[in-house]
């Protein structure tokens, strides 16, 4: 019989990050919220996401739609939690918050560190409310890269944001979510998770004369 790993779920941390993907017939949207808490085989609590996160939120999170929830387990050597379960109700009062039912499996996942490689690739970054910054790929994985922003060209928290990376050598662009954003003295430091396959990744590195054979893993 299968593990079902449910002792998880307590180990996740109140207000910690968790990554929401709200599944349509469509489409899927993904939100960062914050984990609030559980009532063990009833009910998940999330914290309903701002608008800045989800525009039209309401749109999308309503009961009985289905979400997967994904997050990293603290302390536990890089181990991310994912279930998927249906959204059981949203309450408005006395604060906005989301009950998901409880699941009857939660799936168990190892981070893989990928190795990236230095780059100095001129670019510019779109926000989702339109702004281009303009800045450097400093460093490229087959999942992401680090952006490096130029001076003093944003001064609000990116954090979390989605984008699109474009190229200044080439009409090549790539969708992706900013997953960090530190400042630094000469501006602010991105790292870029893409929606690229690995497939594209590899083909614009070769493009870029960048060998993605550095980025394979060894096997131990």
């Amino acid at each position: 019989m299968p593990t079902s790993n449910l002792d998880k779920l307590h180990q996740l941390t109140t207000s910690g990050l968790v990554d929401l993907e709200i599944l349509t017939p469509t489409d899927s949207k993904r939100v960062k919220t914050e984990f609030v808490g559980l009532l063990e085989n009833k009910f998940i609590i999330l914290n309903y996401p701002n608008s800045r996160r989800l525009p039209a939120s309401s749109d999308y999170l309503r009961d009985g739609v289905m979400v997967v929830v994904r997050a990293l387990i603290e302390g536990s050597g890089g181990q991310v939690i994912a279930f998927r379960q249906q959204i059981m109700s949203v309450a408005s009062h006395p604060a906005k918050l989301i009950f998901i039912n409880y699941p009857k499996q939660v799936q168990l996942f190892a981070l893989r560190s990928q190795t990236r490689i230095p780059t100095l690739l001129p670019a510019k970054l779109k926000l989702s409310d339109d702004r281009i910054l303009e800045g450097l790929i400093k460093d490229i994985s087959l999942t992401g890269v680090m952006f490096d922003i130029r001076g003093d060209q944003q001064d609000e928290n990116i954090k979390d944001m989605q984008c699109t990376v474009i190229l200044n050598s080439s009409d090549k662009s790539f969708e992706g979510e900013i997953c960090s954003a530190k400042e630094h003295v000469a501006g602010v430091r991105c790292g870029i998770k893409l929606l690229a396959s690995e497939d594209e990744m590899k083909t614009f590195m070769k493009e870029h004369f960048i060998d993605p054979s550095a980025l394979e893993p060894t096997v131990e």
